[in-house]
């Protein structure tokens, strides 16, 4: 017996390696391919026009990346497949539908990784762009008398997304004003023109059922381990409570497998020589807000809950937090789903300090997206770019090895839209910036980063 037992010591790391890594890979899969459509409602974009869009660029009748698809509108096309975009069978029509990954799979080096942000997705743009499209789209008649209908609601979607209390401003970020938006349309309550639009970048999703229960969001104010708020941009889109409730258990089962996947690892060298150094820094200095970073006998990370810390602290972008009014948290203690969507009032305003598994590819940093690399993020605020291009910021030549992040390297003309501009409303790129990194060298931002990129 007491030799049964040593030899499954000995090799649960190998059984627990293949577990968490199948584990794995079977969430990367299921997250592609995941989109909450449903009873002709959901995120549409159109009936039938992306059956042809993909079809023209498979005969080679646009452009290889199927034209604004890519740049304009930040979605990741490989082989004239749009990543995250489907074409949803309903009423004899296949019916264009965004999913989860469109936002949440992203490059970072080239690489493409599965519940990373999507550093270019624009959904203003997307939305103002098809609502043009939609509109000669829809002027051809059609058999089908479902059509109109399903053409109304995309429609609906497309100019909701460009609407100019909710629309993002740069490429990269998405307005926490359109989730906020709906609470006030399902209680027939007029939207106030002053509501901040609270812009963030579109988060990584490793570690997501850890940091559910610290809160749901850059501020951690929603109650992430109800569940609810998984599908609050699809209502936003359009989805009804009713239809909600009716395929909640597939809200439940997505947000279980998103605990599976695991942060990419470097693709690079790492100076060993520097890592040990960096990591003492990172105790000095880091600690205290990221936390330990423990792995288990497989050197898989071991999640854990993030911390919130205060905005009086970390000295962030306050736009975001700007909306947490008590009018906001009364209408979602009112809302017809408060069962499973839920406000949480923390002591302060603040933002989470995220874990930072894979945090080489998580750039741009901070929850605004507004500082290049973690080098500028470790010096002094009035040093860091003021204005930077996010033209391809996930393909290979933009990522700065030694600096950790986006390169400012001449990516020759960008649009407004590829270029973020820190004097924009809610895109300062303030704060995070603390006594111990005053006396930081440069030898010294180059160590930590080493050991950063461990992780």
């Amino acid at each position: 017996m007491k030799n049964l037992i040593l030899a499954l010591l000995f090799t649960l790391p190998t059984f627990a390696q293949d577990v968490r890594q199948d584990h794995h890979q079977e969430a990367e899969e299921a997250f592609k391919n995941l989109n909450f459509f449903y009873k002709g409602r959901g995120m549409m974009v159109s009936p039938e026009i992306i059956s042809l869009y993909e079809w023209a660029g498979e005969r080679g009748l646009g452009t290889s990346d199927l034209g604004p698809l890519n740049q304009r509108w930040g979605l990741i096309v490989e082989k004239n497949k749009v990543k995250g975009l489907f074409n949803e069978p309903y009423e004899g029509m296949n019916i264009g539908v965004l999913g989860c990954v469109a936002c949440h799979g992203g490059k970072a080096a080239g690489q493409y990784i599965v519940g990373l942000g999507n550093k270019n997705i624009d959904t203003y743009q997307i939305g103002k762009d098809a609502a043009i499209g939609l509109k000669l789209w829809g002027a051809f008649p059609r058999r089908n008398p479902k059509f109109k209908e399903m053409h109304e609601r995309s429609v609906e979607f497309t100019n909701a997304l460009a609407g100019s209390k909710v629309g993002n401003m740069t490429q990269g970020l998405v307005s926490t004003a359109i989730i906020r938006s709906w609470f006030y349309k399902i209680q027939n309550i007029p939207f106030p023109d002053n509501f901040p639009p609270g812009q963030v970048k579109v988060p990584h999703l490793w570690g997501y059922g850890e940091k559910r229960k610290s809160g749901s969001f850059w501020d951690g104010e929603g109650n992430g381990e109800l569940g609810g708020w998984a599908i609050a941009v699809e209502l936003y889109a359009g989805q009804t409570p009713e239809n909600v409730r009716e395929y909640w258990p597939k809200v439940h089962k997505a947000e279980d497998v998103l605990g599976d996947l695991l942060p990419p690892k470097y693709p690079f060298k790492i100076d060993e020589t520097k890592v040990l150094a960096g990591k003492k820094l990172y105790e000095a200095s880091c600690l205290k807000c990221h936390g330990e970073h423990h792995r288990d006998f497989n050197l898989h990370p071991v999640f854990e809950s993030p911390k919130h810390i205060p905005v009086r602290i970390v000295k962030t972008d306050p736009d975001r937090l700007k909306a947490l009014t008590e009018e906001l948290y009364d209408l979602i203690e009112k809302n017809p789903l408060n069962d499973v969507m839920r406000a949480v009032r923390k002591p302060e305003h603040g933002y989470v300090a995220p874990k930072l598994w894979g945090v080489w590819s998580r750039f741009p940093y901070l929850h605004n997206a507004s500082v290049p690399t973690i080098y500028d993020l470790l010096s002094a605020p009035e040093t860091r770019p003021a204005v930077f291009s996010l033209k391809h910021a996930g393909e290979k030549e933009r990522f700065d090895v030694e600096k950790l992040g986006l390169n400012s390297k001449d990516v020759g003309r960008s649009s407004k839209r590829q270029t973020y501009d820190t004097s924009r409303v809610g895109h300062s790129s303030q704060g995070h910036y603390f006594e111990s990194f005053k006396s930081f060298t440069h030898d010294n931002k180059i160590e930590l980063i080493e050991y950063l990129k461990t992780l």
